[in-house]
């Protein structure tokens, strides 16, 4: 099987419906990747950068280029700030000092 690479991601299912479909008129297969995760489970979406939706290597610059002139896709601008993954680390760092005044608490440690 040919390789896959995400050319989009959303958090709204209706968004990927959309830009699948969007594909599908022009002749290019996509996959969703973390549907069902979102369908199950919402919560955990926000985690995994939502539902992301893929295309073989060979059709990526078809499929962005048909997103793009759909005004789905805007071209990417580079970021210079990486806010989320400063976030996920603070959040996690919260969770330990959390934990660690729990385990305190009940004279665990």
């Amino acid at each position: 099987m040919a390789q896959l690479v995400t050319i989009y991601t959303s958090l709204s299912l209706s968004e990927i419906y959309i830009a699948q479909a969007r594909l599908e008129e022009a002749g290019i297969l996509s996959f969703t990747k973390d549907e069902r995760l979102h369908q199950t489970a919402p919560y955990l979406s926000y985690g995994s950068n939502g539902i992301q939706l893929q295309v073989t290597i060979d059709e990526v610059d078809q499929a962005v280029q048909v997103l793009q002139d759909a005004d789905i896709l805007i071209p990417a601008v580079e970021k210079k700030d990486n806010f989320s993954k400063k976030l996920k680390w603070i959040f996690v760092l919260v969770l330990l000092i959390e934990l660690l005044y729990l385990l305190h608490k009940n004279k665990v440690i």
